[in-house]
């Protein structure tokens, strides 16, 4: 006679098939059948459990087939493709389907553009933002084809069209060594820009870059082309010379590599700077305000409407600081010296220091 226990693997056995029964429209039928050709004798406790099973499959199927499908949710790889091909359009219904209830709001575009649907959105996005998008597809184009333009710009020969000439000082040794990379004007006979107030050349007798209005063309060569300084083996300090005056992006660094200051010139001026013209052709400079990410920070200049400073000094955040200076328009002669505090927090009180006749005689001098 035959065990009338089932073991664990026979009750799986049973459950399988169960499983596979329940799953037909004629269960109950297939369940009777299956009882009786079971090839064991079934305890009275062995038939409850596979009648329990057998209804806890069937309300498990039921359930499952009542629960609705969820979709597998889409990677960032697979929404970025299928946005890809969107239009602009698609992407706005992508969004926002027809069966949510936005908030009510309106928004008034240039060109008339008045926005307070989804509708309006799609209109506005399929009629002016392509016009929008090209042009500043094409501004993004030109802007990297001029800094690829820059950067090809120097070949080693010539900088911004200017033949050049490379020198190289070495002064020091070891971590103290001091290492400069420069180029000189080859041609040496150009002339710096008259309204620019720092010109630099290199001194070739010393062997070193002074800043000066002018000097000896035999003995010094005007510095045009890129600037790089070390101290032993770490940068301290890059830019470019045009002309003798800064321009384009300076930086300097300490010795570990972090950038200390950053400025950007354009041939001797801030590159944001406020430049004003007497007449309508640009040519004559009345005046200069500097601007150092959008502080009025740095040299500050009048001119006389001949070309010769009228007003020299510093500004920190708008206030004046350091020594002014006020020239005669007959030529750089100095008219005044005014001191004023040392930063734009200093609230001393301004002075005079020396007032100067047109003949360069002192007639006032603080005591």
């Amino acid at each position: 006679m035959t065990n009338s226990k089932l073991n664990n693997a026979e009750l799986l056995a049973v459950s399988g098939k169960l499983l596979a029964i329940s799953s037909s429209n004629y269960c109950q039928n297939r369940l009777s059948m299956f009882l009786t050709s079971f090839p064991v004798i079934l305890s009275r406790s062995m038939i409850i459990k596979i009648a329990f099973n057998f209804l806890l499959v069937t309300f498990s199927l039921i359930t499952f087939a009542q629960t609705p499908v969820i979709p597998k949710a889409k990677t960032k790889a697979e929404k970025k493709a299928e946005r890809k091909g969107m239009t602009l359009a698609e992407k706005i219904e992508s969004i926002a389907p027809v069966d949510v209830t936005l908030p009510s709001a309106r928004v008034n575009l240039p060109g008339d553009n008045d926005i307070s649907s989804v509708e309006d959105a799609k209109k506005f996005v399929s009629e002016t933002l392509p016009d929008i998008g090209l042009k500043v597809k094409r501004k993004t184009k030109k802007a990297k084809e001029l800094a690829k333009g820059t950067i090809n710009k120097f070949d080693g020969k010539k900088f911004d069209g200017i033949a050049v000439d490379k020198h190289i000082v070495r002064k020091g040794s070891g971590s103290r060594m001091r290492y400069t990379e420069l180029y000189t004007s080859k041609k040496n006979s150009q002339e710096p820009d008259p309204y620019v107030r720092s010109v630099f050349w290199f001194e070739q007798k010393r062997q070193r870059v002074v800043e000066a209005l002018a000097r000896n063309r035999d003995a010094n060569l005007l510095m045009h082309g890129p600037y790089k300084e070390y101290r032993g083996e770490a940068l301290v300090e890059e830019g470019f010379y045009y002309l003798g005056t800064k321009h384009g992006r300076w930086v300097t660094y300490d010795g570990n590599g972090e950038v200390l200051t950053k400025s950007t010139y354009n041939k001797g001026f801030l590159s944001n700077s406020t430049i004003t013209y007497y007449g309508s052709d640009s040519t004559k400079i009345k005046e200069v305000i500097p601007n150092w990410y959008g502080k009025q920070t740095g040299d500050y200049y009048i001119f006389h409407e001949g070309g010769t400073l009228a007003v020299q000094g510093q500004l920190d955040n708008g206030v004046k600081v350091g020594k002014w200076v006020e020239y005669y328009s007959t030529g750089n002669r100095r008219k005044k010296e005014m001191q004023y505090g040392s930063n734009c927090f200093d609230d001393m009180e301004a002075y005079v220091i020396r007032e100067y006749d047109e003949g360069g005689k002192i007639t006032y001098k603080k005591e």
